[in-house]
Parts: structure tokens; sequence; C-alpha cells
């Protein structure tokens, strides 16, 4: 069964790759459209979270907003099968030079992203350098080796499988002096912060590795532009340091979340909405039973 579907989606991607850009992210549209409609638990997911998050805006806006990330998060998935040519020159890096100085210091970098636009075209700010970040694994074993070879061709990218080892694993390459891309604005284990105005869990990840082996910290983000190229944009963060790990790790943690905040209130419409980011979903439905 596995080798099946892996065999389908080879052929869905010789077959797109058959079609120019321009007609593989009209597709691409059309797909979010289509699953917008279909997939009613994230479609109610994303309407929920917006209108938690912005309750001074109407259906109609919450609507728009939610139907447009969705076609965002397809393009951006589908953009991976051709990542290699379309960080040629379809990816604008801002700031490149903060991830540079940083990097001189000669201790590595850790990279906060977030799940925003065409995501993993953030890497094109890491150009030149070894890249390591964390991806759930999938649970084809067939698709998931075509994804990480993938990504570690055309991406200089070596992925680990999210798992119990994971922060171990990251602690025995901090040697190497790698850039460290870690995605920090989901839920998970970690710590709780205000966000939107309303308690989430963050993961504290990439601040605790900063803090604790004292290598620089970097976050970024990544937005489509109105023909599908993209723009990633490198920010500095002035990390609080009062030489208590554990409260500077709270500080910290919220402080990036908060500057996560004001891009997801410029681009709304760019952020990954269906993902229940304050569990809003899973307790309402743990009532009903």
């Amino acid at each position: 069964m596995y080798k099946f579907q892996f065999w389908l989606v080879l052929f869905f991607y010789k077959m797109l790759l058959m079609f120019p850009e321009s007609s593989r992210f009209k597709f691409g549209d059309f797909l979010g459209s289509l699953s917008y409609r279909l997939i009613k638990k994230r479609r109610l997911i994303a309407l929920t979270n917006l209108k938690m998050a912005f309750p001074e805006k109407d259906i109609h806006e919450v609507e728009k907003i939610a139907k447009e990330s969705f076609k965002i998060m397809i393009k951006a998935f589908l953009c991976t099968l051709w990542f290699k040519d379309y960080l040629k020159d379809r990816v604008t890096v801002k700031n490149k030079d903060i991830l540079d100085r940083e990097y001189n210091k000669g201790k590595g970098v850790i990279a906060a992203l977030m799940h925003m636009g065409n995501m993993e075209a953030a890497i094109k700010a890491a150009e030149g350098y070894e890249v390591v970040t964390v991806a759930k694994k999938q649970r084809n074993p067939y698709i998931n080796d075509f994804i990480t070879k993938s990504r570690k061709e055309g991406l200089n990218l070596t992925v680990f499988s999210k798992s119990k080892s994971t922060s171990k694993d990251l602690i025995r390459r901090l040697n190497n002096r790698e850039i460290f891309a870690l995605f920090s604005d989901h839920r998970d284990k970690g710590t709780i912060v205000d966000f939107f105005g309303m308690e989430a869990k963050a993961p504290t990840g990439a601040v605790s590795l900063a803090l604790k082996f004292d290598i620089p910290l970097v976050w970024g983000y990544n937005y489509f532009n109105a023909d599908n190229s993209s723009t990633t944009v490198i920010k500095s963060l002035d990390m609080i340091k009062t030489g208590n790990f554990k409260e500077d790790v709270l500080s910290n943690t919220q402080l990036l979340i908060s500057e996560m905040e004001k891009v997801i209130r410029e681009h709304p419409e760019q952020w990954m909405w269906f993902h229940d980011r304050w569990n809003l979903y899973s307790k309402f439905h743990k009532k009903k039973r």
C-alpha cells in the first residue's frame, strides 16, 4: 500500500512539473479553495482562530483571510516539488546581513521560524551554510525518504525526525557550528505565553538552546508576493539575560512570540490558521462527548 501511494505521488509530481510555474500555482489556488470547502474540521479551526484573534473583523473578512491562508499553505507545499529552481531567483531576502553577522561570531546560529507564506523558502537566507531542522516523520517511509532526500539535495538541509531524542541529537551537533532552523510559532510542549490576548502553549526549544549554549538567535518569516515570488525576512532579537535561566527562557519565548504576533497582524492571510493553535477545537469536542 505504501509503495502504491509513493508511485502515485511520484506520478503526480512528474505531471505537475510538465506545466509552467504559473499554472502550478493556479492549480495550488484551486486545491486551496477546494480544501477550504471540503475539509470541514480545518475550516472551522481556521475561522474560530481568526475570530478569536481579530474580534473586530466581521465574518466576511475572516472568511476571506481563511480562504487565502488555505491557498497559501497548499502552494507552499506544492512549491517544495520544484524548490531548487524556485530558490534560484524567486526568493528575495531582507536583512541577510543580520544572519551573516551572527554566524560570523563562530558559534553557529539558532533561527526561530514561522509557519507563514512559502515557509521553507526562508532557507534562502542561509544559502551557503549547513542547516539542520526538525520535521514530523511521514507515515509512508518511501514518501518520507523522498522528501528528506529532496530537502538535502535542493536545500543543503539535514532533517531530524521529531522524537524523544531530538533534543539530544541537536545538542550533539552544536559543535559543528551549523544553523539550527526551528519552527517556533506552533502549539507544543514548552511554556504558556500570551498570544493575541489569549493563553497559548509555545515551544521553548530555540530560546533554550540559544541561552544554554550561548548561541546567537535570529528569527524570520516568509510571505508570498502577488506574482508568487516570495520574500524572506530575517530579524534580530534582543535577548533578555538576567542569569536566571528558567525565567530568561520564559521571558524570551514571550518576547519572540510577541514579535511574531506583530508580523501575523501585518500579513494575516499568510499564516497557517487551520492549526488548532489554542486547542479550542479539541476542547470543544471533548465537552460535547
